[in-house]
């Protein structure tokens, strides 16, 4: 095992939560594994939860391998089986529900694994994981994984603040080492070419030449020396480099599905003729039950030559069962090439030999812009199978928008820092009321991670306060600013000549308390060791980072190799000798615990926006004072992101007459998104009686948006017809290739909001418990869930051979 994994396990074995921070592929799941079996020998519960229900069907069947499929669930929202098993597989944010609707379901849980945690910060979802973590009891423990991220110690931080004691175990070292390639090829040549991105740990002079002249320094503007790659050329050097399987990032659907084309048109086959039976046989398992009229519509038959090739796409323009063959045939080595858009990046499990990152731009909705260095480092943690290969390799393709100078920072940057995204909702706001007094409603509010950012110390109190003044060291004594604390940061602090002035410390060594908090080694450039805690980090100011490490062998001259480098950027010569006493005796400052508390501060606190919240579902109806109305209920079991829009408009707009078809289709309004800069669609009336349903909608949202424009708060997403023809044929029974050519939806798109109707059907069904709605939402789902709707629910079942029948015992730990 690795070192990081037997720390890891050592911190379960005492009993604590634990936050692994390490690179894709790095072997994280074994602590979430372990976790989990010592729930189970103890006659407790497990769940593992992950952000994506393709990543959830993934890790039920590795679930059941290792436990016996007896013992494993799974839970996705249209998917349940076996939800009374002792470990079971879920979406984030079904626990989430679980938590509100039935918390005496997790009575007999010991373990939750929150996969991809770092998922918090999405825009949309993230809110999510704040709340499991922060409703969660606090006995739970927790097995946080996560890539690796630049503020490990903050985010440690505020879950010690909200959990209890945390260990934070964090690896940086990769076990399958990782290059980086540039891949161009030379003008008036066929044959792609591949440097080193870094020599050294600095940018590759050669990489520089190759920049068009628009872009190159001087001293090369003497024409176009290299063009980009053709995707031809990239699938034959990648099998002349031995550097298959392969994902070639492509940040377009259409653009994924023409190299497919492309590739295959040349007449490029790398697979055997065992290799295409052995494809065949997935294919048809996995599309066993669409009908050829369907299959037809979806674009089987250059799909399947492109298999047969080992070539094939994967974007969420397809439908889920074509993803998922895709995934099963790459997982077998029968497919090699995979043209794939970033949805691959977030958590499949889909290692490779190689990736390649076709353009280092992508297009963000508004402009295209630069990849960040942390979504770099999710394309090409992909590359390296453990295990498997020697070696990873990530290619960038050389391109006339990208200087090198960039690709070359892209590679090199390590700042990845996880920030919330957590804001109240209404159905929290609701949920809350419902479940809590105001003042505990407001400390909850106050321990989320958002507010941890703006202002660690509020989380704190309020962690001290729902502790019941229990021990809560590992809470207390983490940094604010901690993701600055890490070996070879180089930082100011106050000089001992004082004054202005300011003195150097280069940190050679960090480590955590076993109660938390930070032990921390640094050394003046006179070679002097201060042992320092977090009562220093106040005074501190980043000024750069250098690579430490042994010369020789010797800790101590790579130390000194290391100042070296530093006198040699140094700027201003003030920041000379050593560190202030006062600065010293910041130790004994930060451990104070009557220091007072801090003064008023201009921002918001989180529970304060949860007010303005409440406001508004009183102005609606949905609360009086600090209670519930039966609006307020209903609302507590819807959602989505319209969850007020939606039960605002069933308890305001007259639906009789409304039959199942048309109920699909206004249930579309509330979850269809269309895709960046696509024309808005208009509302498309059945009948007059939509049409004016419509309106009516509309009125509804104005008022709204105004109530929350008068309180400040952002404005919800409002109703969108987009796809609400295509639905109300859906659900009439029209066959599928006819519903896509209604408003030439891709296939991929159309299954995942018809299964975000379905959902929301199912809410609004419990939601109205046996009201007309009621009946007439289950009715709607019924009728929309067939086809390859109902084929991309299920789950496939693996072959028994595969299948243990009992829980594999962990009496001893993994090897």
């Amino acid at each position: 095992m690795d070192r990081f994994q037997d720390e890891a396990l050592e911190a379960l074995d005492e009993g604590s939560s634990v936050l692994v921070s390490a690179p894709t592929g790095s072997g994280k799941t074994i602590v979430a594994l372990y976790g989990m079996a010592q729930a189970l020998r103890q006659g407790r519960r497990a769940f593992y939860t992950s952000p994506l229900k393709a990543l959830s069907n993934q890790k039920y069947h590795e679930l059941a391998r290792f436990f016996g499929p007896q013992h494993v669930g799974l839970l996705t929202g249209d998917t349940t089986l076996n939800p009374d098993a002792p470990a079971v597989v879920m979406t984030t944010e079904v626990l989430r529900n679980m938590i509100y609707a039935s918390p005496a379901a997790i009575d007999d849980v010991d373990v939750v694994v929150l996969d991809e945690v770092h998922y918090l910060q999405n825009p949309y979802r993230g809110s999510v994981w704040e709340e499991v973590i922060i409703h969660l009891p606090r006995r739970v423990r927790l097995v946080s994984l996560s890539a690796t991220v630049s503020n490990v110690a903050e985010f440690a931080g505020w879950l010690a603040a909200v959990r209890g004691t945390t260990r934070v175990v964090e690896a940086t070292h990769r076990p399958v080492p990782l290059e980086h390639r540039y891949l161009y090829t030379p003008r008036r040549s066929e044959t792609p070419v591949a440097i080193p991105v870094l020599v050294g740990g600095r940018e590759n002079p050669q990489g520089a030449q190759l920049d068009p002249p628009w872009l190159a320094r001087s001293r090369y503007r003497d024409g176009l020396r290299a063009r980009t790659v053709h995707r031809i050329e990239l699938v034959e050097f990648l099998a002349h480099e031995g550097d298959l399987p392969a994902i070639v990032f492509i940040f377009s659907r259409a653009g994924c599905e023409r190299a497919r084309d492309e590739v295959v048109a040349s007449g490029i086959r790398l697979t055997t003729a065992a290799e295409r039976v052995a494809i065949r046989r997935i294919v048809d398992e996995r599309l066993d039950g669409l009908a050829e009229r369907d299959l037809a519509a979806v674009g089987f038959a250059p799909f399947l030559a492109g298999l047969e090739a080992g070539i094939a796409p994967h974007h969420a323009g397809m439908i889920p069962p074509f993803r998922e063959v895709v995934e099963a045939c790459f997982e077998r080595a029968l497919v090699k090439v995979v043209f794939a858009t970033e949805t691959l990046s977030l958590g499949i499990n889909m290692p490779a030999r190689s990736v390649v990152i076709e353009r280092l731009v992508k297009f963000d909705g508004e402009s295209h812009q630069l990849l960040k260095p942390g979504e770099y480092t999710q394309f090409a943690g992909r590359a390296g199978r453990r295990g498997i290969d020697e070696r990873g390799t990530s290619y960038v393709v050389w391109g006339p928008q990208v200087a090198f100078s960039d690709v070359a920072h892209v590679v090199r940057a390590d700042f990845y820092p996880i920030t919330s995204s957590f804001r109240p909702t209404y159905n929290m706001a609701a949920n809350l009321v419902k479940r809590y007094t105001p003042e505990r409603a407001a400390e909850l509010l106050d321990l989320s991670f958002a507010q941890y950012q703006r202002d660690a110390e509020v989380v704190r109190r309020q962690a001290r306060l729902r502790a019941g003044n229990e021990d809560v060291v590992a809470a207390t004594t983490q940094p604010e600013r901690a993701e600055w604390i890490e070996p070879g940061r180089v930082v100011s602090v106050p000089s001992e000549r004082g004054g202005a002035e300011r003195a150097l410390l280069l940190i050679t060594r960090v480590s955590q308390r076993r109660g938390g908090g930070l032990r921390i080694s640094a050394s003046s450039e006179s070679g002097r060791v201060y042992r320092l805690d977090e009562g220093h980090v106040a005074s501190m100011r980043p000024k750069g980072k250098v690579r430490l490490r042994a010369v020789h062998g010797s800790r101590d001259q790579g130390i000194a190799m290391a100042w070296a480098r530093i006198r040699a950027r140094r700027q201003q010569a003030r920041e000379l000798g050593e560190p202030s006493k006062a600065f010293l005796d910041e130790r004994a400052r930060g451990r104070r615990t009557d220091a007072p508390a801090p003064s008023p501060r201009s921002r918001e606190l989180l529970s304060e926006q949860l007010e303005r919240v409440r406001t508004v579902l009183e102005r609606f109806g949905f609360a009086e004072g600090w209670s519930l109305t039966q609006r307020g209920e209903r609302l507590t079991k819807v959602y989505v992101e319209t969850d007020l829009a939606v039960v605002r408009f069933l308890h305001d707009a007259e639906i009789d007459g409304v039959g199942p078809a048309e109920f699909a289709a206004i249930a579309s309004w509330f979850v269809f998104e269309p895709r960046p800069h696509s024309p808005r669609s208009g509302p498309w009336p059945a009948s007059a009686a939509m049409a004016r349903l419509y309106e009516r909608a509309e009125a509804l949202m104005q008022e709204q948006w105004a109530a929350e424009s008068s309180l400040r708060l952002p404005r919800s997403r409002g109703p969108e017809p987009g796809i609400s023809r295509a639905l109300w044929r859906w659900a009439r029974g029209e066959p599928l290739g006819a519903v896509l050519a209604t408003d030439e939806m891709a296939p991929g798109d159309f299954v995942r909001v018809v299964k975000q109707v379905a959902d929301l059907l199912r809410q609004i069904a419990v939601a109205w418990d046996d009201d007309v709605v009621s009946s007439l939402a289950r009715r709607a789902e019924a009728a929309v869930v067939r086809g390859v709707v109902a084929l991309s629910s299920e789950v496939v079942a693996e072959d028994p051979e595969r299948m243990p029948h009992g829980v594999l015992e962990l009496d001893e730990r993994p090897a």
